[in-house]
């Protein structure tokens, strides 16, 4: 496959990430999957384009990114409100937007939400590693898929997607509003009990479901550590199993944990329960500070919204 070079990095920003869907079938090794830290909008920003679903894109974290096109190509933009301009003129988040070569796209800072997505017609063709082109800093598998991206970084797509592009298509395509969520609104994440949530008494169970947590300073990839009114008397370290996506430990300071993309793949705190992947997405949008309270979920109905999108998506 031939590729050409599409985007130039001027400033990568404060965390910005290559991202598919992930790597999946190795955490027996202790590889962790990675992907996108909010599913929604990462898919979002390929549907609009037509893209495979596992098209490689550019996570965003916190914006401050500026990049130069090489090629002319078609761009979208999903996910956290950060004020993007094209050329100082403001790009319209949600949508796709047509860029020609020179043409300079521009991050601000977050206005609301956390990370956003940067999808290219095609998929970026960077590095795959263990069929995955995804960025898992903490298992350093190869030069590409170790770090955010840097300055003067040099990212391709295939020629295919440059003849599609002239090939005529829609010169916008949006994100219908009814599918844009808000960033601003509380959170309630609902809790799916696992076989240690009996552990737990009836006391600690009703202070996890009643307490409004705020998420700390510790929220990255890995987890988001929350804090609030401290569960006491908290079971024992059991032995270590396998931690899914969304897991919610309760370490030995009483203070919940959310596991998240970049998690370990094994671990021993006790676990409440898990969130939906649905409901990482939506976690995963929140900023330091912002509340955070759970709900028991039913897993039926957990079950039938999360089939419902994977089917939506075509996963």
């Amino acid at each position: 496959m031939t590729t050409i070079p599409a985007l130039e990095i001027i400033k990568p920003g404060i965390h910005s990430l290559i991202q598919d869907l992930g790597r999946f079938g190795y955490q027996h090794l202790g590889i962790t999957p990675g992907g996108p830290a909010d599913l929604h909008s990462y898919l979002w920003a390929n549907k609009i384009l037509s893209n495979n679903s596992n098209m490689a894109t550019i996570e965003i974290h916190y914006g401050l990114m500026t990049l130069r096109v090489l090629t002319d190509t078609r761009i979208a933009i999903c996910g956290a409100e950060f004020g993007v301009n094209i050329n100082n003129r403001p790009a319209l988040n949600w949508q796709t937007h047509n860029v020609k070569a020179g043409d300079i796209i521009q991050y601000g800072g977050a206005k609301t939400g956390k990370c956003g997505y940067l999808a290219v017609l095609g998929g970026l063709q960077t590095e795959q590693i263990y069929q995955s082109r995804s960025t898992v800093i903490r298992d350093e598998l190869s030069e590409s898929t170790r770090s955010p991206l840097y300055k003067r970084q040099i990212l391709p797509i295939t020629r295919q997607s440059v003849k599609q592009l002239t090939a005529g298509s829609p010169t916008c395509t949006r994100v219908p509003r009814h599918y844009i969520p808000n960033y601003s609104t509380p959170l309630i994440l609902g809790l799916l009990p696992c076989y240690q949530w009996k552990q737990l008494t009836l006391q600690q169970q009703q202070q996890l479901l009643t307490t409004k947590y705020q998420i700390s300073a510790q929220a990255d990839r890995m987890g988001y550590r929350l804090t609030g009114e401290m569960i006491a008397n908290l079971p024992t370290t059991l032995t270590s199993e396998g931690i899914a996506l969304g897991s919610v430990q309760l370490p030995a300071d009483g203070q919940p944990i959310i596991l998240l993309q970049d998690r370990q793949t094994i671990g021993g705190y006790p676990k409440a329960g898990v969130i939906s992947v649905l409901d990482c997405s939506k976690l995963s949008q929140r900023q330091q500070g912002s509340d955070i309270t759970f709900k028991l979920e039913n897993p039926a109905v957990s079950r039938y919204k999360t089939q419902g999108f994977m089917h939506f998506f075509d996963l």
